[in-house]
């Protein structure tokens, strides 16, 4: 079993993620816009979509427009997750001692990954649960959730408490072996899976999550990014210019019909 999960199970999880999110992503850009659909006011410079954008990325301006309350936890979620993500690659890669570039000695450095880890964790947890809460509570929302909005939060609750599991308690995890376990999965060399337990279910969890990510509605980052491609494109210029004919044809659907 340790064999499947640590050697076998994460280029299961690696393929269906890398080959779901591009038929997900493929899929999007190929469905047809038979008409301009860019809102205004919209930036025309190439500088200004690409800040349009990011804008809306790192702030959520459309939602905290909308709702204050949830705009707040759903950033917060969202900005632990990031520090969540970094903070793994980084730790692990620098065996915690990041800091140290910084002037820090690895003992401090050891201390301020290990705050900034439990910090992140703790926003990202509290969050989730602020998130479930109102899926609960409020009638509206409730009414539109299915079980996979549920079965989505509970994943994430799952690995974050198995993840924070090797942060609060007394349990050691050997980060040494992990790096060099890792570094071997990523180079297709695959080694046995450092056995403490928690670490084990941890990572299996991530890769369930892997699996199931192109597939939920977890993957609406990536059609964020193709929705506000979409409608920052650059405005048509009105009034037609003189002597420039209109094509006003639009395509059905794929090698379909001109109207």
């Amino acid at each position: 079993m340790l064999f499947f999960i640590g050697q076998v199970f994460p280029y299961i999880a690696a393929t269906v993620f890398i080959v779901g999110m591009v038929l997900r992503i493929g899929t999007w850009m190929k469905a047809p816009v038979p008409f301009q659909i860019t809102l205004f006011p919209t930036p025309s410079s190439t500088a200004g979509r690409v800040a349009a954008v990011s804008e809306e990325l790192l702030l959520f301006k459309s939602l905290r427009r909308g709702d204050k309350q949830l705009w707040l936890w759903a950033w917060l979620m969202h900005v632990a997750l990031a520090m969540i993500i970094v903070g793994h690659l980084v730790g692990i890669y620098f065996l915690t001692h990041q800091f140290t570039l910084i002037g820090l000695s690895p003992t401090d450095s050891s201390k301020l990954s290990a705050l900034l880890g439990i910090v992140a964790g703790t926003v990202f947890f509290v969050a989730i649960l602020v998130l479930f809460y109102r899926r609960t509570a409020i009638p509206e929302v409730k009414r539109l959730s299915d079980p996979a909005d549920y079965f989505d939060i509970l994943l994430l609750v799952a690995i974050v408490v198995s993840g924070m599991h090797m942060r609060v308690t007394s349990i050691e995890v050997d980060l040494p072996a992990i790096r060099t376990y890792l570094g071997a999965l990523m180079t297709f060399r695959p080694i046995p899976i450092p056995q403490e337990w928690v670490f084990v279910s941890h990572f299996f969890l991530v890769n369930i999550l892997l699996i199931y990510f192109p597939f939920s509605k977890l993957v609406h980052m990536a059609g964020f990014l193709v929705n506000r491609a979409t409608i920052i494109e650059a405005p048509p210029v009105y009034p037609t210019p003189s002597g420039v004919k209109r094509d006003v044809r639009f395509k059905i659907g794929k090698g379909g019909n001109n109207a």
